[in-house]
């Protein structure tokens, strides 16, 4: 399976998980603390860097999957096992924007081997402006699947640009954390603006259905969250649609927003964690996020 199979090969690469050593082609210079997981956490929590931090670093990459794949993954497999209409589609097109280390394809082959999705050509394109940062992991997956995968190391903000260009519409559009990610590195205008660009996208494609999936830390802007950017984009697709917001149970905090409706089951779909690997990364145990689901329906011909 991808995911363990990817495990296991960042996992070795990330040979100084033990050890605190510095990586001999760090890009943090003096400030390295030795340990890639204290540079994500500089990376999240910028106000705990002693300089500014960034994903800039293909060994924080391998690392980043160690620690954050099961859960992503697990919570990705949940909301794409709502969409039925996808099961039998011979040819599925797969989008993700702001796509990192893929841990949607992570899913989407667990469900492929669970006999859920049946396709018999998966096509995927994956949109990250860090293709530097995660060129390891994508050049792993391409070497797991083979044809049919391609990466544009492009801003997100481009999207909608490299479809029509390409004249190749998904029939899965997926975002995944990345509209905190973007609150946190761009103006909330820029976030409207691109928003309005992919619902203006959306709305005119109506030969088929399309299906968007966006997964993401259950927070409010308030928080440093982009909870409230899933209903921006809900709002702007226009009629035909139907819509389900859903989340987890959080076994990490005492509350948690109710945004829609709640999984029956928080627990990892991916859960055969090795012991070395849960003591050198302590990898999240359940899915805690917030979802929003939305089917775009085929526009209605008129005769």
């Amino acid at each position: 399976m991808l995911l363990y199979d990817l495990i296991e090969k960042c996992s070795y690469r990330d040979k100084f998980q033990n050890e605190h050593e510095q990586c001999e082609d760090c890009s943090y210079g003096d400030n390295c603390p030795g340990d890639c997981q204290k540079c994500m956490q500089y990376v999240h929590y910028p106000q705990n860097a002693p300089v500014p931090r960034k994903y800039d670093c293909v060994h924080m990459a391998d690392c980043y999957y160690c620690k954050y794949a099961y859960k992503y993954a697990s919570e990705i497999t949940y909301g794409l096992a709502c969409f039925a209409e996808i099961r039998n589609k011979k040819t599925l097109k797969i989008m993700s924007v702001g796509c990192g280390p893929c841990t949607e394809l992570a899913a989407v082959d667990y469900l492929k081997e669970k006999g859920v999705l049946n396709y018999e050509k998966l096509q995927y394109r994956g949109i990250d402006p860090l293709g530097n940062v995660w060129r390891r992991i994508w050049s792993d997956i391409k070497e797991y699947f083979g044809n049919g995968i391609n990466f544009y190391q492009k801003d997100i903000l481009e999207l909608v640009d490299i479809i029509t260009r390409h004249s190749w519409v998904p029939d899965v559009l997926i975002f995944q954390y990345v509209f905190s990610d973007m609150y946190k590195n761009s103006s909330t205008i820029e976030i409207n603006q691109f928003i309005d660009k992919l619902a203006t996208f959306l709305n005119a494609c109506g030969e088929k259905p399309i299906y968007i999936l966006c997964n993401d830390i259950n927070l409010s802007k308030a928080y440093n969250g982009g909870r409230e950017f899933f209903d921006a984009l809900e709002s702007k697709i226009s009629n035909p649609k139907i819509v389900r917001r859903m989340h987890f149970n959080n076994n990490n905090k005492d509350r948690h927003f109710e945004y829609g409706d709640e999984y029956k089951r928080n627990c990892l779909i991916f859960d055969d964690i090795p012991d070395e690997i849960r003591k050198a990364y302590n990898p999240f145990d359940s899915c805690a996020s917030a979802q929003i689901l939305i089917k775009k329906e085929q526009k209605e011909v008129i005769r």
